[in-house]
């Protein structure tokens, strides 16, 4: 993202947080605390741009220096003898805390995470006097409560943001935009990449608004009755891509086997996607839902009388099986399509009413279904190995202030250990936190020896934190403004009498610089694998997942799954730009798609006769192979094409259904094969009860 100048909305942000950095650091001052910075600068660090966000982050902030502190005061004095084994023990605290941080997908982390570099802020400073670890402990709880404390009374009493209106026309927006991709789907000239790019969007926004949403819960409870539908129309939506993607294969692969059956289907697709395009748009009312079960009495009879009139349009008898079948499965997806979007907009206006009718049940918050082992563990090891390389540097050389670089590369590496690749975001913190240091020791030598007084303190100050703070709310500008915020008053070790010593001080800020330094070096080595490695990760952590689809799980199991599979796909989109995606060559949404197949065929499984059962079984077997890397693709096929041959042959409504689930499964992992040998003449009567 480039940067831009700071809006009027990011000026009063800065001076909203300026001002609650200020009242903290009186009140430090008044009641005496060992390290007022700390207020300060926690204010800096908990302040959003809206109040949902702050408080979550404060709440959760508070809880994690409460753990830090408690650790240090069971650990530090034990140990303070044996300093390799202090090392030891807050490298395995650290590397934990930030590994336990991964498995919640709320808020909440950030409590595990800083609970592990709270221990490293607190127990570092005073490794050579354990005796006031207690006290220690009590006043940095105290010093961050103060800082939490006035910046929820600047930011979320006196002039609160709240996201609440963000989140409901980001909504709108997004509904507006899956209303358009839909309908360009069913229209437009197939353009892969175009395609490919703005499913790929709609999942990252999809994600952003639940991740706001995750922060608008904190909110006053004035709108949270309709907030708490969006969970449910999130995971609704988010499966249309997939829908769509299906929808598309089956339109292409019919117009590639009977033109005329698929232009004969053309105006009602283009009728669909008119629907699809106009249903959004305000006010609501029952002529959205009517004109759905239109096109749905339009979608029967066609399923009913394929050979006869659609729209004005005719499709000759006598097309092939395969294309027979793939026009079956194609209105069977749209009617599913419409059935979706008519959930979707019910949901819609459920979130979007004034006074809702009803209101959504809690619901406990899911796993995060991206997670990767892997990644986990090495972010872990990442932390733990900056605190015991640092302790190691700061032991063996016996430097003074030695074990700032151990903390601040504990710091550094827990802060972005989320990240894919921390490196870059890293890189900034370094650079911001540099330019800190060099501005303190301006301040701090040039500047405050000749001010006396709160007043001219704060004048002084004022010009820095305030453009700094402009900054903090871009993306782009974020980590090396946050950084100065953050860095200066620790590093002017700002107390109510002013005390200055060049050597220590040009001596504290090498060390801070030095372990940021040590954090970027170590994620580098451990953690910078790339985008190509993380997308990689993901496609076999699906395959792996369509591997136990396809051996059998149950209902609930098999379901779980599939959100894990979803989840994925959103990760996956906000990884892959446009020149990854050309980069990293990767089957987008194949896997989900045979899933979600799968998951049909082992519904319809029981219901089949048994020399069709014993085929989809088979073929299931080879799925599971195939997807855990034992044969290839290639050797799909025959057992696929004898298992769709049998159950098109069986004539059964579940046989049916099990052929059209087949034929999506075919679809989505061999789109370039040739069509397979069906009976002549498939015996697929034209009851409704059958295209159910």
């Amino acid at each position: 993202m480039m940067p831009r100048f700071p809006s009027l909305e990011d000026w009063l942000f800065s001076a909203r947080s300026f001002a609650a950095a200020a009242l903290a650091l009186w009140i430090a001052f008044s009641l005496d605390l060992s390290r007022p910075y700390w207020a300060m600068t926690t204010v800096f660090i908990v302040s959003q741009p809206f109040a949902g966000a702050l408080r979550a982050k404060a709440l959760w902030r508070l809880v994690g220096t409460v753990g830090g502190a408690a650790f240090s005061v069971a650990v530090l004095p034990n140990l303070v003898n044996a300093p390799e084994l202090m090392a030891l023990a807050l490298s395995a605290w650290i590397g934990l805390c930030l590994t336990a941080s991964f498995y919640d997908p709320t808020p909440r982390a950030y409590a595990f995470m800083l609970s592990g570099y709270s221990a490293a802020l607190t127990c570092f400073p005073i490794i050579d006097n354990p005796g006031t670890v207690f006290d220690t402990a009590v006043n940095r709880v105290l010093e961050i409560s103060l800082g939490i404390l006035c910046a929820y009374l600047l930011h979320g009493v006196l002039l609160p943001r709240h996201g609440a209106p963000r989140l409901l026309a980001g909504s709108r927006t997004w509904l507006a935009d899956l209303a358009r991709f839909a309908a360009d789907s069913l229209t437009a000239p197939h353009d892969p990449e175009r395609f490919s790019a703005e499913r790929r969007r709609i999942a990252r926004d999809g994600a952003a608004l639940a991740l706001l949403f995750q922060q608008t819960r904190y909110e006053a409870r004035g709108r949270q009755a309709q907030q708490l539908w969006l969970p449910r129309l999130h995971r609704h939506a988010r499966a249309l891509p997939t829908l769509l993607t299906a929808i598309g294969e089956r339109n292409r692969a019919l117009a590639a086997q009977d033109p005329a059956a698929a232009e004969a289907l053309r105006p009602l697709l283009a009728d669909i996607a008119a629907w699809l395009g106009d249903s959004v748009a305000p006010p609501p009312g029952p002529g959205r839902l009517l004109a759905a079960q239109r096109l749905s009495a339009r979608l029967a009879e066609a399923a009913q009388h394929p050979g006869s009139a659609v729209a004005g349009a005719t499709s000759p008898h006598g097309i092939n099986p395969w294309a027979t079948l793939l026009r079956e499965g194609l209105l069977h997806r749209l009617e599913e399509l419409l059935e979706h979007w008519r959930e979707t907009l019910l949901l819609t206006e459920r979130l979007l009413a004034e006074r809702p009718a009803a209101t959504a049940p809690a619901e406990e918050d899911a796993p995060p279904g991206h997670l990767d082992p892997l990644l986990v563990a090495l972010s872990g090891l990442a932390a733990a190995l900056a605190v015991l390389l640092g302790s190691l540097i700061w032991i063996g050389t016996g430097w003074s202030h030695g074990a700032s670089l151990a903390m601040m590369s504990a710091v550094g590496l827990c802060i972005f250990g989320a990240l894919d690749d921390p490196a870059p975001a890293l890189r900034k913190f370094l650079m911001g936190a540099c330019a800190a240091v060099v501005i303190a020791m301006l301040y701090q030598f040039a500047i405050l020896p000749h001010i006396d007084g709160f007043p001219l303190l704060l004048l002084v100050l004022a010009p820095l934190f305030l453009c700094a703070g402009a900054l903090i709310p871009q993306p782009a500008q974020m980590g090396w403004a946050l950084a100065v915020c953050a860095t200066v008053p620790a590093v002017l070790t700002l107390q109510e009498s002013f005390s200055a010593d060049f050597a220590a001080s040009a001596d504290g800020g090498l060390a801070t610089a030095g372990g940021l330094l040590l954090s970027l070096v170590l994620a580098r080595l451990v953690r910078s694998l790339g985008v190509g490695w993380r997308v990689r990760r993901l496609a076999e952590a699906d395959r792996r997942d369509l591997a136990r689809l396809a051996t059998g799980r149950g209902p609930a199991e098999i379901r779980r799954l599939l959100g894990t599979m979803l989840d994925r796909f959103e990760a996956l989109a906000a990884r892959l730009g446009a020149a990854d995606a050309g980069a990293v060559r990767v089957e987008e949404l194949a896997d989900l798609r045979a899933a979600v197949n799968v998951l049909r065929l082992r519904n319809r499984l029981p219901d089949l006769p048994a020399e069709a059962r014993a085929a989809t079984e088979d073929m299931l077997a080879a799925l599971a192979r195939e997807a855990r890397g034992e044969a290839p693709r290639d050797s799909l096929r025959a057992p696929l094409d004898r298992a769709l041959a049998l159950c098109a042959a069986a004539g059964s409504r579940s046989a049916r259904l099990a052929a059209l689930s087949l034929s999506g499964l075919r679809l989505a992992l061999l789109p370039d094969a040739p069509p397979p040998a069906l009976p002549s003449s498939l015996p697929f009567p034209g009851d409704r009860s059958l295209a159910a």
